[in-house]
């Protein structure tokens, strides 16, 4: 038995590292929501989402206890009008960040609760099964970079 476990042990240290369980770690940085008119039915939120793992992310979904619903989306120009779109998937390659920003991809939060505390809770899942909790402050106008 101990041969066995010797030798399982010799075999994990002499494999390679890549072969070894790549992993994605993702950091938010500069959270905001925009704050909206009293009654508005959504709002939207911008962040950046950096990679600093060594496998990608892949979002799987995003949700908050707050809002009915939680989407992400692009503002794209169409025949010189601003139309937001829905966007499916979202993927980080290791050592990058994708930026939420006003007039780009952003959060749509939508049907949200009577009354927003601040700041708000919002929860990203990763496809690997790590989740992401963020707060997000209620802001007029994007912070200073």
């Amino acid at each position: 038995m101990r041969i066995v476990s010797l030798l399982a042990l010799l075999f994990t240290a002499a494999m390679p590292s890549s072969a070894m369980a790549q992993q994605a770690v993702v950091e938010a940085n500069g959270a905001w929501i925009r704050i909206a008119p009293p009654g508005a039915m959504m709002l939207a939120g911008y962040l950046t989402l950096t990679n600093n793992g060594d496998a990608v992310a892949e979002l799987e979904s995003v949700h908050s206890d707050v809002f009915g619903s939680v989407e992400l989306h692009r503002t794209e120009i169409v025949d010189g009008v601003s139309r937001m779109r829905a966007v499916p998937s979202l993927r980080i390659a290791p050592g990058e960040s994708v930026q939420l920003q006003p007039g780009g991809m952003h959060l749509m939060l939508m049907q949200p609760a009577a009354q927003l505390g601040d700041p708000i809770a919002i929860v990203f899942d990763w496809r690997d099964g790590s989740h992401l909790t963020v707060a997000f402050p209620l802001r007029h106008d994007a912070p200073d970079e």
